[in-house]
């Protein structure tokens, strides 16, 4: 196996979704404080960024990435595949495309972190088919960050983030609506990633 070097397209974006996610994490801090750990958005790009320090980890250190970092992987992707969706088709709408698109970071929590994590899961990192199971996690973590964002809002410690959570104000159909639409959604963008990604095998 040849030397792993900065050369590498897997090193030279998952450098590059590393240095935005820090960059991204800092301003969030600074303007949210630690709320911001409520935003799901905020989340996905989070273990991004934790995802991509462990690829360029295991390329400079010449080793084949472990199943649970690709497990990871899918679980970020498709976590920020769902931001970008909600974010472009729902809530740039009402709130502007300004405001979620362009303003401050975030082009790369909505679009850039996104788009550089989907390229490296599916077309740079040469890793072994993993089971077909692995679809359904990206769908489970997703649900348990909901079922927490509804208990928090129930016992009136959180509020939100996102409008189908506070489920003191909105109707029960309208959660359960929702939950099962991102969960559908998850269950759908991983199949694909994952038929795209072992398409060979």
């Amino acid at each position: 196996m040849k030397q792993a070097t900065l050369k590498q397209p897997v090193m030279i974006v998952n450098l590059i979704i590393v240095i935005l996610e820090i960059i991204a994490f800092i301003h969030d801090c600074t303007v949210f404080g630690l709320s911001l750990f409520k935003w799901y958005t905020v989340d996905s790009n989070l273990l991004q960024l934790v995802v991509s320090a462990l690829v360029v980890y295991f390329c400079l250190k010449n080793k084949p990435l472990p199943a649970g970092v690709t497990l990871l992987h899918f679980i970020s992707a498709v976590g920020l595949t769902i931001t970008f969706l909600i974010a472009a088709f729902v809530l740039a709408p009402e709130g502007g495309i300004h405001y979620y698109f362009i303003e401050n970071v975030a082009p790369i929590n909505h679009l850039i972190g996104p788009a550089l994590s989907v390229v490296s899961l599916l077309f740079l990192e040469k890793v072994k088919k993993q089971p077909l199971p692995i679809i359904i996690w990206p769908a489970i973590v997703s649900l348990v960050y909901g079922i927490i964002c509804l208990v928090l809002n129930a016992l009136n410690i959180l509020e939100g983030p996102y409008f189908f959570l506070e489920i003191r104000t909105q109707p029960v159909g309208t959660i359960v609506l929702w939950f099962a639409i991102i969960a559908v959604l998850c269950l759908v963008l991983s199949f694909v990633y994952y038929r795209v990604k072992w398409r060979k095998q």
